[in-house]
């Protein structure tokens, strides 16, 4: 009796890999929209948030997501379909359980604060002493984040 499961095509699947895919959904114009989708008999809630209007620009709300039924729902409603929600970035990774157990051990080697939950309070904890990171140093998120990454602090309530 085979132990390996074959599809249709006669291939053996455990030698391919997961694929995922991260899909950003944008819509444009608006700073923060709440958006109700169905999936099944059930309806959900979906938050696209994150725009913003300013001197530099207009930034669309965005709503990411991995979870394929999610991806489903969002694509079949009519506000896709008609352009007013639109796919932005697509990330395609392996889900193999190598990369979930690197990340868990770096994050082993780094200190992980989650009372961090905004930029002040992030600036403010590498400002501190075991840091001394000046504020010349701490000017932007991104900044903040390569700060962060040299000296292994993690915040993963706000990055």
């Amino acid at each position: 009796m085979p132990t390996a499961v074959t599809t249709a095509a006669g291939f053996d699947q455990k030698f391919f890999k997961k694929m995922r895919k991260r899909i950003t959904y944008e819509i444009h114009g608006q700073i923060e929209r709440n958006s109700y989708f169905r999936i099944g008999k059930a309806l959900v809630r979906i938050d696209f948030t994150g725009g913003a209007i300013n001197s530099t620009g207009v930034y669309p709300a965005q709503y990411s997501t991995d979870n394929p039924l999610f991806q489903r729902a969002i694509e079949s409603s009519d506000a896709f379909r008609c352009g007013e929600i639109k796919r932005g970035r697509v990330e395609v990774y392996d889900d193999d359980k190598k990369t979930d157990a690197s990340v868990a051990e770096a994050a082993n080697k780094c200190d992980i604060v989650t009372e961090v939950t905004n930029m002040q309070q992030a600036r403010a904890y590498l400002m501190a002493e075991p840091y001394n990171c000046p504020l010349s140093q701490l000017q932007n998120k991104n900044s903040i984040k390569s700060v962060a990454m040299a000296n292994s602090v993690s915040f993963p309530n706000w990055l």
